[in-house]
């Protein structure tokens, strides 16, 4: 099988094999200029962009290396750099949680865990076809090794946010209330969105923290609009 027609194997290289993605790059031309003197000055222009591939670590050594890097160290337990540094909790107990995992599922198979969880887990699939999985085993690892490498990129690449002074055009609200903090709070509408890639636009959506509706971006922009123009009337 290939991992092209094996999810689960698919499953385990998102989390192990270096991933690639593409991104948009400017072009830039460069030219040089003269003054009345003769002396030349360099001048950069973009002119457009190009998508370009960027190969990134596998999704488990990213997730360590933002646990170290939030630490202040190099490696798991350092000392923070300073009072200000900011260790990522829910990175650290999503690692320890798939660490974890990985340890029981090799023990299973007989595997000697290691220090290294995406050397362990590829180490655990390779058991997996000399031993066997039933179907129902295969779909819950496949479905578990999936929630792990979306909430990791959920936690590498985190949703930015945009609050918007409109009134919400589904349920006219000005202002919503936070039942964390039990408080009001003016702005309900809000853009959530990732700044990078070609398909910002698409991937983007708008919500009411009043009503819950949610839109994606071009919609909620004509709602806006359009309930602006009815309130005017």
């Amino acid at each position: 099988m290939t991992a092209q027609t094996d999810p689960l194997l698919e499953a385990v290289e998102a989390l192990t094999k270096p991933q690639s993605r593409k991104e948009p790059q400017d072009i830039i031309n460069t030219y040089v200029t003269k003054d009345d003197e003769g002396v030349e000055t360099e001048h950069q222009k973009v002119v457009g962009t190009q998508k370009v591939t960027v190969i990134l670590p596998p999704l488990l050594k990213q997730l360590d290396d933002a646990i170290r890097s939030s630490m202040g160290g190099s490696t798991r337990g350092a000392a923070l750099a300073s009072e200000s540094a900011v260790l990522n909790v829910s990175a650290l107990y999503e690692a320890m949680k798939i660490e974890s995992q990985v340890r029981d599922w090799c023990r299973l198979r007989g595997i000697t865990p290691t220090k290294d969880t995406a050397k362990d887990l590829a180490a655990w699939h390779a058991a997996t076809y000399l031993d066997g999985l039933t179907d129902e085993q295969e779909t819950s690892s496949t479905r578990t090794l999936r929630k792990w490498a979306t909430s990791i990129r959920g936690m590498l690449d985190p949703w930015r946010e945009k609050d918007l002074p409109d009134p919400c055009p589904a349920c006219g609200a000005t202002d919503w209330w936070d039942m964390s903090t039990r408080s009001r709070y003016l702005r309900p509408l809000i853009i959530k969105y990732r700044p990078d890639g070609a398909d910002m636009v698409e991937r983007s959506y708008g919500l009411c923290r009043a009503c819950e509706e949610v839109w994606n971006v071009r919609e909620l922009a004509y709602d806006i609009e359009q309930a602006a123009q009815h309130a005017d009337a």
